[in-house]
């Protein structure tokens, strides 16, 4: 039986850790400043963010359709579900 490396609610270093592991270079910076903003959902524990890890990957995969404007496409007005 294999041991688990990662829970499915992570830190923010080991999210970023988790997330170079499985080929996606976000940077702490980058996290932070998604959670900042309200792009991914995180809870709050004193001065811990945990992260879920299904939360990072929808966010990181835009699964909710929201995705950066190109340079072509019109912005984006409202992107809320």
């Amino acid at each position: 039986m294999q041991e688990q490396k990662y829970t499915d609610v992570l830190k923010i270093k080991d999210a970023v850790a988790r997330a170079k592991e499985n080929g996606m270079d976000i940077s702490e910076y980058t996290l932070r400043r998604a959670i900042r903003s309200g792009q991914l959902p995180c809870r709050i524990i004193g001065k811990t963010y945990l992260i879920s890890w299904q939360n990072l990957l929808n966010w990181a995969t835009c699964a909710d359709g929201c995705d950066n404007p190109s340079s072509l496409a019109p912005p984006v007005v409202n992107c809320t579900k």
